[in-house]
């Protein structure tokens, strides 16, 4: 029987795997899936955000879901947060991966790569200044940053339960009402499976559409 439960240390290799499984052309898979542990360790790293997993009888992920909460208690976003938690392991991704230097991502992703190099070295400051973290602060909300099901059990109900357990978790365990999260406007089948989920389009920025949704209060 499968069962939600809070993602440990010692289930980071098998949230890994699921997560190379759901994003094979993902620029993290492609650095290897030690980075990708790595990565996701970051959600283990604060109280700000939380990691959770679908297992099923063996103890395999089917499906697995991040979130940060925004209140202005971090320095940085997610992005910006996972990247310099996982920095050095990037690092040992390009060497030992120097192919991955030609990944679409790369290009895509080079501002941000770049703001994180500046950031570790000490060059730049962090993200949020005190009159952003005041606002958040001011009115909290919760961001889906991840949620991925194994392409084998695609169609089979888990990514609606990994939001619905998402939403529990910002309810129950942080208080808050507001979620929020990020799509490409081209992933027609994520939104299209968003809306289905009680979210709503928001803006467009960029190559990405915000989405939300406010959690009805019994």
């Amino acid at each position: 029987m499968e069962k939600v439960v809070s993602t440990t240390h010692l289930d980071l290799n098998a949230v890994a795997q699921c997560h190379c499984k759901a994003f094979p052309h993902a620029l993290a898979t492609a650095l290897g899936r030690r980075h990708v542990r790595r990565m996701l360790s970051w959600y283990l790293s604060t109280q700000s955000a939380f990691l959770f997993h679908v297992e099923d009888e063996t103890g395999r992920c089917i499906g697995y879901c991040g979130g940060i909460v925004s209140d202005g208690s971090l320095d940085t976003g997610s992005s910006s947060g996972m990247a310099q938690h996982s920095f050095w392991s990037a690092i040992r991704g390009f060497i030992t991966h120097p192919w991955v230097l030609f990944h679409p991502e790369v290009r895509k992703k080079w501002p941000l790569l770049w703001k994180n190099i500046l950031m570790k070295l000490g060059v730049r400051r962090k993200h949020f200044s005190p009159a952003q973290k005041q606002k958040m602060a001011q009115n909290p909300h919760v961001g889906l940053v991840v949620i991925g099901v194994a392409p084998e059990f695609h169609g089979k109900g888990y990514g609606s339960m990994l939001l619905k357990e998402f939403e529990r978790r910002a309810v129950e365990d942080y208080g808050i009402y507001q979620l929020g999260l990020s799509v490409f406007a081209t992933n027609h089948k994520a939104i299209r499976a968003y809306e289905r989920n009680g979210w709503e389009k928001g803006k467009l920025q960029g190559e990405s559409l915000q989405m939300k949704k406010e959690v009805a209060k019994m």
